[in-house]
């Protein structure tokens, strides 16, 4: 039989702790770029050495200026941290296979490792996430770490850890003849072997710290909500703390499908109107939103209507969902999808005049890349061997970015914008608007650590306040 329940400790008592990340001290003593692609580094804690190699087509590591590019460094040397700026010149008439390297040699002393956020036991491994590309390793007494900054290398991020070396990689970046890129990155060193010193300096020197002025729940507009009782409704928003409250967009259906994409603008929309009426007059300071996806379309006509903004996978097929008629496409300020598809935020806040919009998968959806024109101007496959350009692609996030900036300015200027994933550019993360992850599994955590450190409940898992209350404690255990 299971053990007797243990007694509730109770309300806690006295002045609760104040927690806040650390104003910036004094660690980096020094810094210099030396001949070789090598950084020196003192600091309180000791000191390190960070060495860059870039890949040629010869094919050939090389440290510095070649017959292919310039290299041009530079350092800025703060209290914390240090901003390097590696800017490259495409020399040659062709287009520019660009694999770089940035690594910290640890050997034996390498007591501790974080690729992307998460804890890494064996110490080596491989992360390329865009919504946390950090590495971060220590010591016994102290540790070092690394994090892409500008949009480009964020995207192509690449963070590994082998045989006692640590790094940071872009494998993807192609440059058109003649063009000029500058690499944004920071190495952070901390007089402790303490993660959460990195990540709360990373968060400082990006931006990530602004208010969060209330919490966020989903709530139907549908028949099965018409049902409750007032006092079921105003409790579902009361027991949240709910301050912004989204219809999903599960009813009314399209042919059967969630209305993704322009079928939204086919639909009647009285069921929104009807609720948000009802919710407002039971808490009228409850701020109401419409979910909006901006890359899935499910109208059968969408991809001849739309062709020249399908999302063309790596197989040559047009994208989808993982259901064929959830197709993918790519927004931009130019082709024919991204002026339609921004009808809905029209709709949302003209129409049944909600006071905002969710926003989901506001970066990208399911696929990173797309494999046909038109290209983002920075990314390709690279033979890792014969250091050439197997194929060009381009980054969804960069293609998009203008149209989506764009449109979030305009929400942002009529009302509240939530977001599912945090931003992975600067001008988006620029904009503040609050952003959380999704937890069918709690290790999605560390991707809401260098933006708004919020977890989504658990679908997946919770059937009851218990379970709600130990996915919170999991959330707490990644920072959120």
């Amino acid at each position: 039989p299971p053990p007797p329940p243990k007694p509730k400790a109770g309300a806690p008592t006295g002045p609760l702790t104040h927690i806040a990340p650390q104003a910036a001290r004094k660690i980096v003593q020094s810094a210099k770029a030396l001949p070789g692609g090598i950084i020196e580094i003192q600091t309180t804690a000791g000191a390190y050495r960070v060495e860059s190699r870039f890949s040629t087509p010869t094919p050939a590591w090389v440290t510095g200026d070649n017959a292919g590019f310039k290299l041009e460094r530079v350092l800025d040397v703060k209290d914390d941290f240090i901003v390097v700026y590696d800017s490259f010149t495409n020399l040659t008439q062709d287009k520019l296979p660009l694999m770089r390297r940035n690594e910290i040699r640890m050997g034996d002393g390498l007591a501790g490792l974080w690729l992307g956020g998460l804890d890494r036991p064996n110490k080596e491994g491989t992360s390329g996430n865009p919504a946390n590309p950090t590495n971060y390793a220590t010591t016994a007494s102290a540790g070092i770490g690394m994090m892409a900054v500008d949009d480009v290398f964020r995207i192509h991020t690449s963070n590994y850890a082998k045989e006692g070396a640590v790094g940071v990689a872009d494998n993807d970046l192609v440059l058109a003849p003649g063009a000029k890129y500058m690499a944004m990155w920071l190495i952070i060193p901390t007089d402790a072997p303490d993660y959460y010193a990195f990540l709360n300096v990373a968060r400082r020197v990006y931006g990530s710290n602004f208010m969060i002025d209330g919490a966020f729940a989903f709530l139907r507009a549908d028949p099965n909500t018409d049902k409750w009782t007032d006092e079921q409704l105003t409790d579902f928003i009361r027991f949240k703390d709910a301050k912004y409250v989204s219809a999903s967009i599960s009813y009314p259906m399209y042919m059967g499908r969630y209305t993704h994409g322009t079928s939204f603008q086919r639909i009647a929309l009285d069921a929104y109107k009807n609720s948000f009426a009802r919710w407002k007059k039971l808490v009228p300071d409850v701020k109401t939103l419409v979910y909006f996806h901006c890359f899935i379309d499910v109208t059968d006509e969408g991809p001849e209507t739309f062709a020249d903004a399908r999302l063309i996978g790596s197989d040559g097929n047009h994208a989808n969902y993982g259901v064929a008629h959830d197709r993918i496409y790519i927004p931009t300020e130019t082709n024919s999808y991204g002026h339609e598809i921004a009808k809905n935020v029209d709709l949302i806040l003209d129409d049944i005049k909600a006071d905002g919009v969710y926003w989901d998968e506001h970066e990208y959806s399911r696929f990173l890349y797309h494999y046909a024109a038109p290209w983002d101007g920075w990314s390709g496959d690279i033979d890792p061997v014969k250091m050439t350009v197997t194929r060009l692609k381009s980054s969804v996030t960069l293609l998009s970015e203008p149209w989506r900036v764009a449109l979030a300015r305009k929400i942002l200027a009529r009302g509240p914008l939530i977001g599912n994933g945090p931003p992975f550019t600067r001008a988006m993360a620029a904009l503040h608007f609050p952003c959380f992850v999704e937890t069918g599994s709690i290790t999605n955590c560390v991707q809401a650590q260098l933006w708004s450190p919020i977890a989504l409940g658990d679908h997946l898992s919770e059937r009851s306040e218990t379970d709600a209350y130990r996915v919170m404690l999991g959330a707490l255990d990644f920072g959120c």
